[in-house]
C-alpha cells in the first residue's frame, strides 16, 4: 500500500453503471433551477445519480460514493446539456426505493416523449455490488433487474455508468458483448444503450483519500472537463471519455493493494454521428495549458478540493471546462514540482502561467 494513498476497497462484484435518465418523485432530492423553456433545443438530456454508501451489515462504509454521484450530476449540468430541473440525486436508496425511481422515471420519459424531443437518460451508480448485483443497505437489486430496467426506458439514447465492485458483470447480461461504439457528430442520430464500468467483473473498485473519491469516477470527471478531448474540437464524446478513463484508472490503480482496475464497456448504439457527453464551449470559465506544458496536472478549488486531474503530453494545448473562482494547480515534471494560483473569470479562458 503506498502510504501517501488511503485506499478502501468497494465490497461488491459488479462495477459503476451511468445511465442517463430523468426521474421526479418526493424521495428524490432535485437541484433548483429553472428548466429551459419548451422548444429550446432539439434534445433534452435527464440524468438520475445514485449513491449508496451503507452496503448493509458487514459491508465497509464508503465515503465517496454519495459525493462521487454529487459530483457527477453537478457536472453533467455545467457541461453536458442537463438542466438543474432535469437532475436528480438519489442517496442510500432501499431496494424498494430503486425499483419506485425506475416505475416513476419511466412515467416520466414517456410524458417527455410526448414533446417530439429526442430524449436521452443517463443513470449513474456509485456504491457496493457483488457477483449479483447492487448492494443496497444489504438488499440485492441484481443486474438482470437493472438492464431490465434501463432497457424499458422510454428514450432514444440510455447511458448507464456504474462505479463498484465487479460491475463488468453488467455488461454480460442478456449477452452483451464489447465492441466498438458507433459515434455521431451532432448526437441527433444516435439510437440505443451505452454502459460502462469502472472494473471488470471479477475486479475490486477502489475509492482514494487522495483524489477525494472513487479512482474512476474521478478520472471520468476529469476526462469530462476537457482532458479527454483528443482531437481539441472542444467537445467530449463517450469513446473519448472511456478511453482516458480506462488509462488513467488503470495507471493509477496498478500498485494497490486491491490490484488494477480495467474498466469495460458495452456500446450497442446505431446511427450517423458522434454521441457527444460534454460540450467546453458552453462553460463559464476556461483554463488553458499551453502547448509546452507537459507533465501531470491537478487543480484544486479555493476550498482545496481536487477537481480535475490530467495528463498532459507536449506539443499541443489542453482546455479544462470549470465553474468560475480562484483555483491552484500544481504540476508534476518528472522529478520536479511547480504550483501557482489561478483566477478564472467567467466567459473567459485563462492560460496557465507557472
Amino acid at each position: 500500500m503506498n502510504c501517501s494513498i488511503a485506499w478502501r476497497q468497494k465490497i461488491c462484484a459488479a462495477g459503476l453503471a451511468l445511465l442517463i435518465f430523468f426521474a421526479a418523485w418526493p424521495a428524490v432530492r432535485a437541484a433548483v433551477a429553472a428548466e429551459p423553456a419548451a422548444g429550446d433545443q432539439a434534445f433534452r438530456r435527464f440524468i438520475f445519480v445514485v449513491g449508496a454508501n451503507n452496503g448493509g451489515k458487514n459491508r465497509i462504509r464508503l465515503k465517496f460514493a454519495t459525493s462521487d454521484a454529487g459530483a457527477v450530476s453537478k457536472l453533467m449540468q455545467e457541461l453536458g446539456g442537463v438542466a438543474p430541473a432535469d437532475a436528480y440525486v438519489l442517496t442510500d436508496p432501499s431496494r424498494n426505493g430503486l425499483e419506485t425511481g425506475f416505475r416513476q422515471l419511466q412515467s416520466i420519459l414517456r410524458e417527455a416523449k410526448r414533446s417530439g424531443q429526442r430524449i436521452e437518460v443517463i443513470v449513474y451508480y456509485s456504491g457496493h455490488s457483488d457477483e449479483r448485483g447492487l448492494l443496497l443497505n444489504g438488499e440485492h437489486f441484481s443486474y438482470s433487474e437493472m438492464r431490465q430496467a434501463i432497457d424499458g426506458l422510454s428514450a432514444d439514447v440510455r447511458v448507464a455508468i456504474l462505479d463498484s465492485c465487479a460491475s463488468g458483470a453488467l455488461t454480460r447480461e442478456k449477452g452483451g458483448t464489447r465492441r466498438s461504439a458507433f459515434l455521431v457528430d451532432s448526437s441527433t442520430a444516435v439510437r440505443g444503450h451505452a454502459f460502462l464500468t469502472s472494473s471488470s467483473a471479477d475486479e475490486a473498485a477502489q475509492e482514494s483519500d487522495r483524489v477525494g473519491g472513487s479512482f474512476f469516477t474521478h478520472y471520468l470527471i476529469s476526462g469530462l472537463r476537457g482532458a479527454a478531448d483528443d482531437n481539441r474540437d472542444g467537445r467530449v464524446s463517450i469513446n473519448e471519455a472511456y478511453h482516458y478513463a480506462f488509462h488513467e484508472t488503470l495507471a493509477r490503480t496498478e500498485s494497490t493493494r486491491a490490484g488494477p482496475q480495467h474498466p469495460s464497456y458495452d456500446f450497442q448504439l446505431a446511427g450517423a454521428g458522434d454521441l457527444v457527453l460534454t460540450d467546453l464551449n458552453e462553460i463559464s470559465a476556461l483554463l488553458e495549458l499551453p502547448a509546452e506544458m507537459n507533465g501531470r496536472f491537478f487543480i484544486r478549488d479555493s476550498q482545496g478540493r481536487l477537481v480535475a486531474e490530467v495528463n498532459k503530453r507536449p506539443g499541443q494545448p489542453m482546455s479544462i471546462g470549470l465553474e468560475p473562482g480562484e483555483y491552484r494547480v500544481t504540476a508534476q515534471q518528472k522529478a520536479s514540482w511547480l504550483s501557482g494560483a489561478v483566477r478564472l473569470e467567467k466567459g473567459k479562458k485563462t492560460v496557465l502561467a507557472l
